[in-house]
């Protein structure tokens, strides 16, 4: 009885296994009776392409946030600290405090910003060791951390300081 119960256990987990190579083949668009060499290949002498597998779509925005998170890391964080708020460690020792970032954005506009950081700010800031894109980048990234609500009313205090000039 032991061998028939051992028998028939053994050939249910062969079925599920074999049954579950059999689905992932045909998800992902292969036939168990073709080579996996072959399987994404269009047979010889035929006009018809062979099935490219889709990709993810990847928002550029994302590549640019990733990007300019990275550039603001290695080149800004270590004064302005995480998030831009001016509290980085490398600011402590220093005559001038570090600029909170977040709230130059209500005086300034992006590309005054941007402009600002290339040049530099005497005597507080040396020139951006970046380029004006990358900058872009940087600041970007800064601005994405900044809550929805606070960059309404971000927006409406630049307009008011161009409206001013």
């Amino acid at each position: 009885m032991r061998s028939e119960w051992t028998f028939s256990v053994r050939t249910m987990v062969g079925a599920t296994v074999a049954a579950t190579v059999v689905v992932a083949l045909a998800g992902c668009g292969g036939d168990p009776g073709v080579p996996a060499s072959g399987a994404n290949e269009a047979p010889a002498g035929s006009s018809i392409a062979a099935p490219v597998a889709p990709r993810a779509p990847v928002d550029p925005r994302v590549l640019e946030l990733a990007a300019g998170l990275a550039l603001y890391e290695e080149n800004c964080q270590i004064c302005h600290g995480r998030t831009g708020l001016g509290d980085g460690g490398g600011g402590v020792g220093l005559a001038v405090k570090p600029a909170n970032i977040r709230e130059h954005f209500g005086d300034h506009s992006f590309d005054e910003m941007v402009a600002r950081v290339v040049a530099g700010i005497p005597p507080a800031m040396p020139a951006a060791p970046i380029s004006e894109d990358e900058v872009r980048l940087a600041l970007s990234y800064i601005w994405s951390t900044i809550p929805d609500s606070a960059q309404a009313r971000l927006r409406a205090l630049q307009e008011q300081a161009a409206e001013e000039h």
